[in-house]
């Protein structure tokens, strides 16, 4: 699937120029140093670029049908430095996911960026863990 990391990994990969002919297609905006692409589940992310056409940051804006907002990179990286700075845990980020409605969006979306053998021996290990608890 064509989604924001799928667009953010292209560009950190390659120049403005050859980004926007690979992804003419689902480009609605070409700026100097600003391309914006909607991704495959209507995300629209807005790249920029440095004078020399170098991948430079990006943001994600989020439509609603209250209002539009974006999500900067800077407050991403902001919001992964306090994380460090507390040493989450998994269940204390299993529980912010769960309070920000994420859970089930981001279990689908590491079952579906990891290698399929790993997810098989996560479920062949949860699934003795099931029939363990019924004996």
């Amino acid at each position: 699937m064509k989604d924001i990391n799928y667009f953010l990994d292209d560009a950190q990969n390659s120049r403005q120029g050859q980004f926007e002919l690979d992804f003419a297609d689902v480009i609605t905006c070409f700026d100097t140093n600003e391309t914006t692409v909607v991704t495959e589940n209507g995300r629209t992310v807005i790249i920029t670029w440095d004078v020399s056409g170098f991948f430079q940051s990006y943001r994600v804006i989020y439509e609603t049908s209250q209002m539009e907002y974006t999500i900067d990179r800077e407050v991403v990286l902001q919001v992964i430095e306090q994380l460090k700075y507390i040493e989450v845990d998994g269940e204390t980020m299993q529980y912010i996911l769960q309070r920000v409605g994420m859970q089930d969006q981001m279990l689908k979306q590491l079952i579906m960026s990891q290698p399929i053998e790993e997810v098989k021996d996560m479920y062949y290990e949860r699934r003795e863990l099931e029939q363990s608890n019924k004996r």
